[in-house]
């Protein structure tokens, strides 16, 4: 059963991470990730319904208790605005890169992989590529231009990595990898849009479905019902996060090993929630 610890603070964290504390809290998750890495387990079910989910929920809780966004100021959700931006120009182009490195080694995967990337960037006579899709939103909806904004380091560190990890060889890592960066999807948008719902309140002194664009994105990713949906009764992320955690699931018949899909799950996962983290104290220096 997972424990919460006392909800984290820019203070209380002082150099130690939320994945760090989260495992803290919950020594038997830290006991069945030691027991993976070691060869003693290998139920992916276990893995991801008992573990790996409870983490993102938890870890994604404090991420939003850290970031706050009814109380940001404009220029602190601009500055979130922006830089959450930075991701969404580069996803497809990874996702098109993992699907190529995997191929040889699982097909499934790649096919996964190259159904995402259609999603993302644009598959023609279907919906345009998000990365267009938001951005034109924002612009339309807040005035406001990301396109082309300069990341900040922590960002860039983040691409990088993602970056780094789909070209690497090993197939778990990739599956690993990426179920991290689609299981936090859902938690991100829900995130984003009340960044982009605080910048529109103090800006426009407008809202939710009042920013129509930026309402259709979100729609988009989070609606079951949506008409960009593609399997029956999720929405788009939470296809794609469960198109993910298949592989980790049923990492025998797939043929990944998955101590190397929990290495590329923790090296990501651990990545995005710093960077978070480090957007929080960025923010807190514009107050």
């Amino acid at each position: 059963m997972t424990t919460t610890a006392p909800a984290p603070t820019l203070d209380s964290l002082n150099g130690t991470s939320l994945v760090e504390a989260h495992l803290t809290a919950n020594p038997e998750t830290r006991s069945y990730l030691h027991a993976t890495f070691q060869g003693k387990r290998n139920s992916g079910d276990d893995l991801v319904d008992k573990h790996l989910k409870p983490m993102i929920d938890t870890v994604y809780r404090q991420i939003r208790a850290l970031v706050d966004p009814s109380t940001l100021t404009t220029a602190q959700a601009r500055m979130y605005i922006a830089e959450l931006a930075v991701f969404a120009r580069h996803n497809a182009q990874f996702l098109r890169l993992a699907a190529a490195q995997v191929y040889g080694s699982c097909p499934a995967l790649g096919h996964e992989f190259d159904r995402n990337f259609l999603e993302e960037g644009g598959e023609p006579g279907k919906v345009p590529a998000h990365y267009i899709l938001y951005t034109r939103a924002l612009l339309t909806d807040l005035g406001l231009l990301v396109n082309g904004h300069v990341p900040a380091d922590e960002t860039a560190k983040l691409v990088l990595q993602h970056q780094v990890l789909v070209n690497s060889h090993m197939t778990g890592l990739i599956a690993g990898g990426y179920y991290a960066t689609e299981g936090v999807a859902v938690a991100e948008t829900e995130i984003l849009r009340d960044i982009t719902d605080r910048y529109g309140e103090l800006t426009i002194q407008a809202t939710g479905a009042e920013l129509q664009n930026l309402d259709y994105y979100y729609r988009l990713h989070l609606d079951e019902g949506h008409e960009a949906a593609q399997i029956g009764g999720m929405s788009v992320e939470e296809a794609h996060i469960e198109g993910l955690a298949k592989f980790l699931r049923q990492s025998d018949l797939f043929r990944l090993d998955l101590p190397q899909a929990l290495e590329g799950f923790l090296q990501i996962f651990n990545a995005m929630a710093h960077w978070w983290t480090q957007l929080a104290y960025r923010a807190r220096e514009l107050n």
